[in-house]
């Protein structure tokens, strides 16, 4: 499931804050979180691409997941089941130094429905 085509320029400034880019359906179990860095993000000092449902929207994507300056393919397999609620999936771009000018990933997540 491709969730958005995470772009700095289309995000805007809240993109620091984290953004929302779908609602899940209830009672679901996500497998895999992966980051395919197209551009390389290029803040000065870092930068950082996280993704999750958690309020810091880091627990499917932390900040040590993805290296945010280097084109690639990145993935992490995990087993969160989320029950009874519809999950918000939140990216959560921040940086140091210099603003980045650059930087764009898509963000994919495995989800199976848990049988009611």
């Amino acid at each position: 499931m491709l969730l958005n085509g995470y772009d700095l320029g289309k995000c805007g400034k809240d993109v620091s804050k984290g953004i929302v880019l779908i609602e899940l359906p209830q009672n679901i179990i996500i497998t895999k979180a992966v980051a395919v860095v197209n551009t390389a993000f290029n803040a000065a000092t870092t930068n950082v691409l996280t993704v999750g449902t958690n309020d810091s929207a880091d627990d499917l994507l932390g900040a040590d997941d993805v290296t945010e300056g280097t084109t690639g393919t990145y993935q992490k397999n995990l087993f969160k089941i989320i029950k009874g609620e519809k999950p918000k999936i939140k990216a959560k771009f921040t940086s140091t130094g210099a603003a980045a000018t650059a930087g764009e990933a898509e963000i994919y997540l495995n989800v199976v429905r848990i049988p009611e």
